[in-house]
């Protein structure tokens, strides 16, 4: 958190309208700082590198890789920021290996209007979080 006491956060997505939806919910949370925007995995780790963000929200698919891999390449090139990923449709084994493979929390992109900045906050303080579609998507079985 910097001085100001804010959550500095980076949004990855490769829709710009989403990307704007999420900036217009976290300028209504007090402690939390939009820093930047990348379309794409690219782009998101030079602005990783350049602006060291708290947390990054990412689409569960961030050109070119879904989120397990791109969490992965971003822990191995060194960001330690906790990483939210986000989905439209949440499936049971990409959240399973997004969690495996470094991202912090999970949730299903209909929920950003209730839980996303609860999310946020939670990732931040070390925890993981999985919100409640997501949850029952991870939760079933599948035969």
């Amino acid at each position: 958190m910097t001085k100001a006491g804010k959550i500095r956060i980076l949004i990855a997505d490769d829709f710009k309208v989403l990307r704007d939806v999420i900036r217009l919910y976290l300028q209504q949370a007090g402690d939390m700082e939009v820093v930047d925007e990348a379309p794409d995995l690219n782009d998101a780790l030079e602005r990783a590198r350049a602006l060291h963000p708290d947390v990054i929200i990412m689409n569960d698919y961030l050109p070119p890789v879904d989120s397990a891999h791109a969490a992965e390449f971003l822990r191995k090139q060194g960001i330690t920021a906790a990483v939210l990923a986000i989905s439209m449709k949440a499936e049971r084994d990409l959240i399973h290996r997004s969690f495996s493979h470094g991202v912090n929390g999970f949730m299903d992109k209909d929920e950003i209007d209730e839980y996303l900045v609860d999310a946020i906050r939670s990732i931040y303080r070390g925890e993981q979080y999985i919100s409640p579609k997501a949850r029952e998507v991870y939760s079933s079985t599948q035969e």
